[in-house]
């Protein structure tokens, strides 16, 4: 290989180290690994901010940071190196400048940067030690499904923003015109009244300025309550959007699963939707026995995280299969005993397919039978072989 290829080779294994959930063990130490080093640069930035610890531990405080900003540091330039393996990427100049000036790629350029060092050069710049906190959000998946739900309902939400500032100018408007003359210091000009339209339609009520007129009271009171009305509208459509965008990306990953068995691959992909429908799920705690050699084989299982051991009772060695894999497929085709007994290495998350299930489905759509049929048929002579 040459020593292109060989770079080449290197910066693919690393962008699969950084991004794939199924990078194995080396990408999940890798991703633990950033996530430390995050809690542990904003744990000092928030210790630094306590008058008496921050004084008494300073220069330890300061020292953490510079290695934790050392970190960061390596991180985005590795970052920008392996940008050219994105999937879909056009060029790797052009994934390298995409990444540099993305809303991530800014993060990490400023949590990369020593601001531990400006109180040495005169510049009060501390505040921006707590920026590293961001960096947790790429590390959280809640926080890509808030990110797909607001994008899909934009529109709807953009309409309920609009609505929403149009009560405010009027409530603030109306609450001017009843209480300028009573408290011309609170209500002195419209974008003043602004201050309570936004508290008392939030519903959060400071009470540092409120309504003494009885129009005003009355003009108030109904603020308040449209306040709950109004903004109970996007929360509702972010919330379903939110479990819309779960449940898409579980039917994506169960798809998926489904679609790598050799048993379906001849399916199209509604026919595969249709089997990922009558999937089960099942969780197993460390140590539980799936499955037992010898036992009648009645279901198929898909892992879709955690580790499960496979120990054929023979002289060949014990094997491990992981998030992605799947076993026991021939017990949907063939009446024969378990080959193998196979126990959870580590708490699992599991779809199982039962075999009554499977029949019942296929009962349900006559036409794949044969196209099952001459699958199944091709599969135990793969395994006879």
């Amino acid at each position: 290989m040459t020593e292109a290829g060989r770079a080449e080779s290197l910066r693919a294994r690393t962008h699969h180290l950084f991004t794939r959930e199924e990078g194995g063990s080396g990408g999940l130490a890798v991703r633990t690994g950033l996530v430390v080093l995050i809690v542990i640069s904003v744990t000092t930035a928030i210790l630094k901010s306590v008058p008496q610890f921050g004084r008494a531990h300073s220069q330890l405080l300061d020292v953490v940071l510079l290695l934790t900003t050392l970190g960061f540091a390596a991180e985005y330039l590795l970052r920008i190196w392996i940008a050219p393996e994105n999937p879909g990427a056009s060029g790797a100049a052009r994934e390298r400048l995409h990444y540099v000036f993305s809303l991530p790629g800014l993060v990490d350029l400023v949590a990369a940067m020593p601001f531990a060092l400006a109180p040495h050069l005169g510049l009060n710049l501390d505040w921006l030690d707590i920026v590293p906190i961001f960096k947790l959000l790429r590390h959280t998946a809640a926080f890509q499904f808030m990110v797909e739900a607001v994008y899909s309902e934009r529109r709807v939400l953009w309409s309920a923003a609009v609505l929403m500032l149009v009560l405010l100018v009027f409530q603030s408007s109306l609450v001017y015109y009843f209480e300028r003359e009573a408290q011309p210091d609170k209500y002195g000009s419209i974008p003043e009244a602004m201050w309570w339209g936004i508290v008392t339609l939030t519903t959060v009520g400071y009470g540092d300025v409120t309504p003494v007129t009885l129009w005003g009271k009355i003009a108030g009171g109904l603020t308040a309550v449209m306040g709950l009305c109004m903004f109970a509208i996007p929360v509702g459509i972010i919330a379903s959007a939110f479990i819309e965008a779960v449940r898409r990306r579980e039917f994506v990953d169960t798809w998926n699963l489904v679609a790598r068995v050799p048993l379906f691959r001849t399916l199209d992909a509604a026919r595969i939707a249709a089997v990922a429908g009558v999937l089960r799920a099942r969780r197993a705690e460390r140590g539980e026995r799936l499955i037992r050699k010898g036992d009648q084989a009645d279901s198929m299982y898909f892992i879709v995280s955690g580790e499960v051991e496979v120990d054929q009772e023979t002289a060949a060695p014990r094997g491990q299969l992981g998030a992605g894999d799947f076993f026991g497929e021939i017990a949907l085709i063939a009446d024969r005993a378990r080959t193998a007994t196979i126990t959870a290495q580590s708490p699992c998350k599991l779809l199982v397919l039962h075999k009554d299930d499977f029949e019942s489905f296929m009962n349900a759509h006559p036409d794949l039978k044969d196209a099952v049929r001459v699958a199944a048929k091709r599969r135990l002579e793969e395994l006879k072989a």
